[in-house]
């Protein structure tokens, strides 16, 4: 593949969806496109500020803390897995606070198991410590 029609199949990937370095790079590879393409291209892709890592990591991690139904740990694992940097400089909200909404909503406020209450919250992403503050468990 040459650098015009990688560039171009770049420019349509980017139309569906934002993506990550890594993640056009693969899909770049995917289609045989030699490292020294795939290089010129995303070089010149970030300079035209159609990739952003940064900005893409931290549109990612507020997109999850609006939806207010995961822990830290599930949004972390989801940026590593689209091969973005987590954010240092982002604020961070009360994971106890969260967790809680969901426990009602999810479960109500009385007679739930508090094993499938912890697994529950433990698929979400929530630490242990949370998890053992919400139920009370020491």
């Amino acid at each position: 593949m040459e650098y015009k029609e990688a560039y171009a199949k770049s420019l349509r990937l980017l139309n569906v969806r934002f993506l990550s370095e890594g993640e056009l790079r693969k899909k770049l590879k995917d289609r045989q496109t030699p490292d020294a393409v795939i290089d010129d291209v995303l070089a010149m892709l970030k300079e035209e500020h159609f990739i952003d890592d940064e900005r893409l990591a931290h549109d990612v991690y507020r997109y999850y803390i609006r939806k207010g139904q995961y822990g830290r740990i599930y949004i972390v694992n989801r940026l590593r897995k689209r091969q973005l940097p987590v954010p240092e400089d982002i604020e961070y909200t009360d994971e106890y606070d969260v967790a809680k909404k969901l426990i009602c909503r999810k479960f109500g406020t009385e007679g739930a198991d508090p094993r499938k209450i912890a697994r529950y919250l433990q698929y979400r992403g929530f630490a242990t410590a949370v998890i053992k503050e919400c139920l009370n468990w020491d």
